[in-house]
């Protein structure tokens, strides 16, 4: 079995709605995303999938969507109206919850099962140096 995996970091904001603790602030990270995609075979040049289009597929949405974008859950009806009030804005709506790692990696993992379809293995997120949740399916 063969697995590539492709790492690309992004900075974002987000706060955890009705979470008691230091999270329920908004404040940002700089996150990492580790995807991971494996196979049993080769592609005729010897790829699972080319690093070059994984980073420009993948990277471009992060960058697109998560990087320097607060991440909000849709809920969070006063952080919205807040964001809302700036001309200068980039802000990213999870309809699943709250924008924890957990719900990150899940939401990254579809993207890319879209896009590669059985080959993606997992996803990682990290939050810190020190921790991460990822996602894959049995």
């Amino acid at each position: 079995m063969y697995q590539d995996r492709i790492e690309i970091i992004f900075d974002a904001g987000h706060r955890l709605l009705k979470y008691k603790g230091k999270c329920e602030a908004p404040h940002g990270h700089t996150f990492r995303a580790e995807i991971m995609l494996r196979s049993e075979a080769l592609d005729q040049l010897g790829f699972v999938v080319d690093f070059v289009e994984l980073r420009e597929k993948i990277g471009k949405w992060i960058d697109e969507n998560w990087d320097h974008a607060f991440l909000v859950n849709a809920q969070d009806q006063e952080l919205l109206h807040a964001l809302d009030s700036l001309t200068e804005k980039k802000v990213f709506v999870f309809d699943s919850g709250n924008p924890t790692a957990e719900i990150l990696a899940k939401y990254l993992y579809d993207y890319v099962n879209k896009l590669y379809g059985n080959l993606v293995s997992k996803v990682r997120i990290w939050e810190s140096p020190n921790q991460y949740a990822e996602y894959y399916e049995k």
